[in-house]
């Protein structure tokens, strides 16, 4: 698996989201990928989304061999991933946790894509777009923009189970 990483760093390292050992992974934190470490939060936002910082993190991650591997981005992580799948990273399948700039994207990926939201988050992307655009798409319940934070990390939550399951699916 490749894991994008939020704005504020989350997750700084892999988070066990399947509860299963042998899964290969790479953490890749997003402040690094856009060429900007010391950056975070409002400060990374503004670079990646006003100042270049997400094609820097594009190019970064079209150097990678995604090949069967599935890609998991957090936040503006899953944005990043979205956009390199666009212009040629190769992946399994992608998982986008409140990604909520892809409610910018007109065209579903070439690939499984599953996205998911807090309920609650303002700017996720309306239901027509989650209709179209994802293969799979759930809105948690009275959640916010950040519930993934907690819910990545909470073992047997309703967001780590949904991952897992998509996953498995996708290696039967």
């Amino acid at each position: 698996m490749l894991v994008v990483s939020d704005i504020h760093g989350f997750p700084e390292t892999f988070v066990e989201l399947l509860d299963a050992g042998g899964i290969r992974h790479r953490g890749l934190q997003l402040a690094s990928l856009s060429g900007r470490p010391d950056l975070s939060g409002d400060n990374l936002h503004d670079h990646l989304f006003n100042k270049g910082g997400l094609q820097q993190a594009l190019r970064g991650l079209l150097e990678l061999d995604g090949r069967m591997r599935v890609g998991i981005g957090f936040s503006a992580g899953g944005t990043a991933l979205w956009n390199a799948v666009k212009e040629g990273l190769e992946l399994k399948a992608l998982i986008c946790v409140s990604s909520t700039r892809l409610r910018l994207e007109t065209s579903p990926l070439n690939i499984p894509t599953m996205v998911l939201w807090g309920e609650a988050d303002p700017y996720r992307p309306t239901e027509s777009w989650n209709n179209t655009l994802p293969s799979y798409w759930k809105a948690y319940a009275g959640k916010q923009h950040d519930f993934y934070r907690i819910d990545a990390v909470t073992a047997n939550s309703p967001l780590r189970t949904d991952i897992a399951a998509f996953i498995e699916s996708l290696f039967p």
